[in-house]
């Protein structure tokens, strides 16, 4: 496996958040202008401090992003996104309020171009790629680069989103990396993290997100062939993404008086959302924007939260 690690500078940026009138005393919604905003205005709902480290993801496609939610819910950061070629002014300004030094930037540069690394590091920050020839190499770099041997891995389908978003704010919370898989087969980049000498993950336990239409049994053998024959391995999963993210919420948050909710049909506002759901303590719900899925709609009958936060797109039925 091929990955960059490449260093540079970035300096300031200042973010707007804008505060919607509760739908109901329990009920708060946080959003922006754009995905770009949202992603601001949710890192301003978290504890004012000192960060050293902010993760930079686009906000155009999702394959090189997965891996950033949970590695800052982890690292008790927050995922901002930017786009390929402009590093947006919701961005700018929320990184120089956090008043950040360090920019891991996940993905490559098809993802987020080398000009706006150029803009990054002119502006005064230090600016750490994360990348891989493709999304899962780039998972696979993320866990090793940023994840200190851990003892649990969570497992996602590289094909599509939901299933990884869903499980950030888990992954988050046990400083666990979310690492992608094939349909099929178990990609060359992440055989080799989990047998490199050099940076081995060689967890004891995997979570395996979703059904067995997003990771086949047959998935988790090849794993076990790996060496991992001894390792635990706990599917959490539904018969969608809705009762996947349920599933997981139920796992993992079982007490939590909060919930967190995005929409499950785009991925920037979970993206963003899942830092804050782990740092939190709450499960990230996935639903609708102008309804409510029914396994979302159960379970939040079912838990009854104190406090619904939504986020971005996601309102309020």
């Amino acid at each position: 496996m091929r990955h960059r690690v490449t260093a540079a500078l970035a300096t300031t940026a200042v973010v707007s958040l804008i505060a919607a009138t509760p739908a109901q005393a329990a009920d708060s919604r946080v959003f922006g202008g754009d995905r770009y905003g949202t992603a601001a205005a949710v890192s301003q709902l978290l504890e004012d401090g000192s960060f050293n480290s902010v993760y930079l993801a686009t906000g155009e496609n999702f394959p090189d992003a997965l891996a950033a939610s949970a590695a800052a819910g982890g690292d008790q950061s927050r995922v901002l996104l930017t786009g390929r070629y402009v590093l947006p002014q919701a961005t700018r300004d929320e990184m120089a309020r956090l008043d950040a030094s360090v920019v891991y930037l996940v993905g490559g540069t098809a993802s987020v171009s080398t000009e706006v690394e150029t803009e990054l590091d002119r502006l005064g920050y230090t600016v750490l790629r994360l990348d891989g020839e493709n999304r899962y190499d780039t998972s696979a770099t993320v866990a090793q680069i940023l994840f200190d041997d851990p003892d649990t891995v969570f497992l996602a389908t590289g094909q599509n989103y939901p299933d990884a978003l869903a499980g950030a704010a888990a992954a988050g919370s046990l400083g666990a990396p979310i690492v992608l898989v094939g349909q099929t087969t178990v990609p060359e980049a992440v055989r080799e993290a989990l047998t490199d000498d050099f940076l081995p993950l060689r967890p004891s336990r995997f979570f395996v997100l979703g059904g067995q239409g997003a990771i086949p049994d047959g998935v988790i053998d090849q794993i076990r062939g790996l060496g991992y024959q001894n390792a635990t391995f706990e599917r959490v999963g539904g018969d969608d993404r809705y009762a996947t993210a349920v599933a997981v919420g139920q796992r993992f948050f079982a007490s939590s008086p909060s919930v967190v909710l995005a929409v499950g049909d785009n991925f920037p506002d979970a993206l963003a959302a899942g830092p804050f759901a782990a740092q939190t303590s709450a499960p990230l719900l996935l639903t609708q924007a102008a309804t409510t899925p029914g396994a979302t709609a159960a379970e939040l009958a079912r838990r009854n939260p104190q406090d619904r936060v939504y986020v971005g797109a996601a309102r309020p039925s």
